[in-house]
């Protein structure tokens, strides 16, 4: 036990703030307290579309996890293209006035990194100047920003991504599918299916019941989410059951509801209810053929 209480005063020669400095009393010689930086998104575009990389713009708010402790000398806002910490640009120098918006733009990005292509990510965080020391947002070799366990701590927010992904456009997501996950079982794995276009946000997927309805989706071509709103599927008496009518809704958020055009992929996440109860949320994904 005291060979490993001595490794984690080695290690811990900074402590960045999970609580106030007037919290921890009394710091150990070389330990160091940081206020952790706190940088969330404010507006503008959540993601770049590869359709129009240069038209990507966003503003994101930089402040501190605790408004009234200590402050660093100052914050170097930074980026850095696909977790190349040795290539990190500083995109607003010196900022010292909290909550402060900073603005990103594709034309930006370009011009510090080149060309924006689908897959990219870039990662925005703040080097923390103090007493002339520099603790920079994106240690070399890939270490933790800020140390170990700061972006878990609830509501902390040290960094944020922008990352380039196809754009969708509704025309290409109409023809045949493949099913290549559905354990609620309407269709089977390999079966194929029509997926026909609403609009330019909205697509309808053939139901493989025949009395059933088409399964209307909602896609934010912001960031290729998808929002699927209650609605009717059809009768249970189509399965041998006399539940009354079936709904389907998207269950989830956009984690597990989106397209992914690079791939002609559709991934939902949908909940079966009746008016007597769920039968349960389950996964449906269907791959353009070509």
């Amino acid at each position: 036990m005291r060979k490993i209480i001595y490794s984690i005063v080695l290690l811990s020669t900074i402590l960045v703030a999970a609580c106030r400095k007037s919290d921890i009393g009394n710091l150990p010689d070389g330990m160091v307290y940081l206020n952790q930086p706190h940088i969330v998104k404010e507006s503008g575009d959540p993601a770049i579309l590869d359709t129009d990389p240069l038209g990507f713009q966003a503003t994101f708010s930089v402040d501190l996890f605790h408004k009234d402790s200590e402050k660093p000398d100052y914050l170097d806002i930074v980026v850095v293209k696909n977790g190349d910490s040795k290539n990190a640009k500083v995109i607003k120098a010196q900022v010292s006035s909290f909550p402060t918006t900073v603005e990103i733009t594709g034309q930006q990005l370009t011009d510090l990194f080149g060309t924006i292509l689908s897959g990219d990510n870039y990662d925005i965080g703040a080097d923390y100047i103090k007493d002339g020391k520099r603790y920079v947002a994106f240690p070399d070799g890939g270490g933790l920003a800020y140390g170990p366990g700061t972006s878990s701590q609830p509501g902390g927010s040290p960094t944020v991504r922008y990352s380039a992904i196809c754009g969708f456009l509704a025309d290409e997501y109409t023809g045949s599918f493949e099913v290549t996950l559905d354990p609620w079982g309407d269709y089977g794995v390999g079966a194929t299916t029509l997926v026909k276009k609403i609009d330019d946000s909205t697509l309808a997927i053939e139901s493989a019941v025949p009395t059933f309805n088409d399964l209307v989706i909602k896609i934010n071509d912001a960031d290729n989410t998808v929002v699927v709103d209650r609605q009717e599927a059809g009768d249970t008496d189509a399965y041998g059951l006399s539940y009354g009518m079936l709904y389907m809704t998207g269950a989830g958020g956009g984690l597990n509801n989106y397209v992914d055009p690079c791939n002609g992929i559709i991934r939902l996440n949908i909940s079966y209810t009746v008016a007597a109860g769920s039968f349960g949320t389950f996964a449906l994904e269907l791959k353009k053929v070509n």
